[in-house]
């Protein structure tokens, strides 16, 4: 096709010593298109994707191989089906554009498939050849922050800012970064500021409404929330952030009519979906279950509406998860084997697949041990071990950690137990409480309250584990 590189947001510019543009360029035919494809990505960066899609549709409209506007339709849909659906058309323009759209396509494909150390290569190819990009670097920081390094992800968010100082984006992630440290007031510095610089913008009030939340200034935070409705009442995040703050203060009637909310407002099945689920953490908070199991199941309903495998399959994967947590192991493998033949049937590539089949040895681990079946567990933790060696990927190496903590659990190897779970995923409410459990078979009380304090405060954001977990954590701590 006949293209014409231009930069999105402003021309590119071209690096004096090497003649290389110091942005990464965006290939189009159309000036038009790239001037919708700009107001696009201004209201993705403001996290609202569904009014991003309309203007991506717009510049489809004047240039239908705009590479680019596929990529970010593809990254505003609330459905994986669709997903999947606007990354193949990009992946399929991929020998048109540019060095830095391919590394852009190829990163997103990678996180699609899980394959991570895939994805960080293309990022720190993408940061060395446009240093001088402050998106280069943002998305870079944001997979890091996503990988759990939130120190090597503050650098790339910073240099970001050093780029561009009125570039948002960065100093909603930095706040997010030192939240992570447990440094509230850094983090509160940087959501201020980004409050700041785009005051009428819903997504500042709901960032720092989060950090409320996480430092259990709960009603705060829901005057945050309503700061950011009050700009756009159709900020589904801000509708499940008030319903996990009235969780907290277990006002869960008052959380369930809060969600039921995001019904009247939307007819988008993602959206519809996301207020099942958080429907569902408010019911297992509360000991519900079968409430909860009632909202899951809708969820399945929809995901069978819009055709989505894919979905269908994450569907089941959450229905064996409350399954395990109810302590109905055996239901909960049904589930999980269940998830395997829509993955199956879904337009996923081969990677992803296989992705999805060695998560299942996670999830028959996590039953093994509910079932106290050490056979079993040393079995599928020896497979899963010897499979994430190979792929190298984080979150895996972090879920062998898990299932190696269950075996020792099950031993009654208490130090090693611990020394494994903290190597697992820290972000994980239960594998904290496992953590505490195994200091208080050890007689270290001290240290045991210590974790179970963390874990009753953890005050996660619409957190199914959490939770679950929250009240156990709680009655240790009045016992």
């Amino acid at each position: 096709m006949a293209t014409l590189l231009i930069m999105a947001i402003s021309f590119a510019l071209l690096d004096c010593n090497n003649q290389k543009p110091s942005k990464i360029p965006i290939t189009t035919n159309s000036e038009v298109a790239l001037e919708y494809y700009n107001e696009g990505l201004l209201l993705t960066e403001k996290f609202r994707g569904q009014e991003a899609a309309y203007f991506f549709l717009k510049a489809l409209a004047e240039d239908n191989e705009f590479t680019m506007a596929y990529l970010q339709m593809a990254l505003v849909q609330t459905t994986p089906k669709l997903v999947f659906k606007y990354l193949a058309k990009a992946k399929s323009l991929i020998k048109d554009v540019s060095e830095g759209e391919k590394l852009l396509i190829l990163a997103v494909e990678a996180a699609i498939n899980n394959e991570q150390e895939k994805q960080n290569n293309y990022y720190i190819e993408l940061t060395e050849q446009y240093p001088n990009d402050e998106r280069a670097h943002n998305i870079y920081g944001h997979f890091l922050y996503n990988w759990q390094k939130y120190k090597k992800a503050i650098s790339h968010f910073k240099v970001a800012l050093e780029i561009n100082p009125e570039f948002s984006l960065p100093y909603n992630m930095l706040g997010y970064s030192y939240r992570q440290l447990g440094d509230f007031q850094q983090a509160e510095i940087y959501f201020k500021k980004y409050i700041e610089l785009i005051k009428d913008d819903p997504n500042p009030y709901d960032s720092y409404a989060e950090l409320l939340l996480k430092m259990g200034k709960f009603e705060s935070s829901i005057e945050y929330y309503r700061k950011a409705l009050a700009i756009k009442s159709d900020f589904i995040a801000s509708i499940i952030g008030i319903a996990s703050n009235l969780n907290l203060l277990d006002r869960h009637e008052d959380a369930c009519k809060e969600l039921e909310h995001i019904e009247t407002i939307s007819t988008n099945p993602g959206d519809l979906k996301r207020m099942h689920y958080a429907k569902a953490v408010t019911n297992v908070d509360i000991g519900d279950f079968e409430k909860a199991f009632k909202e899951l199941r809708e969820n399945i309903s929809i995901s069978k509406s819009i055709d989505d495998n894919l979905a269908l399959g994450q569907d089941l994967i959450n229905l064996g998860n409350v399954c395990l947590i109810y302590e109905k192991p055996d239901n909960a493998m049904k589930y999980f084997d269940k998830s395997i033949e829509h993955f199956e049937k879904a337009n996923i590539s081969q990677d992803l697949k296989y992705y999805v089949r060695r998560q299942l040895f996670v999830n028959a681990g996590r039953v093994a041990f509910h079932n106290k079946d050490i056979n079993i567990l040393k079995k599928y933790t020896e497979k899963y071990k010897s499979s994430a060696q190979k792929t190298m990927n984080p979150n895996e190496l972090r879920n062998t950690h898990e299932l190696t903590g269950y075996v020792y659990l099950l031993e009654d190897d208490y130090y090693n137990a611990i020394y494994e779970f903290k190597q697992a995923n820290q972000e994980s409410p239960i594998i904290l409480y496992l953590i505490g459990t195994a200091y208080e078979e050890l007689g270290d009380i001290e240290k045991a309250l210590e974790i179970y304090e963390s874990v009753a405060h953890f005050n996660a954001l619409n957190s199914m584990s959490y939770a679950f977990i929250r009240k156990t954590a709680l009655a240790k701590l009045n016992n």
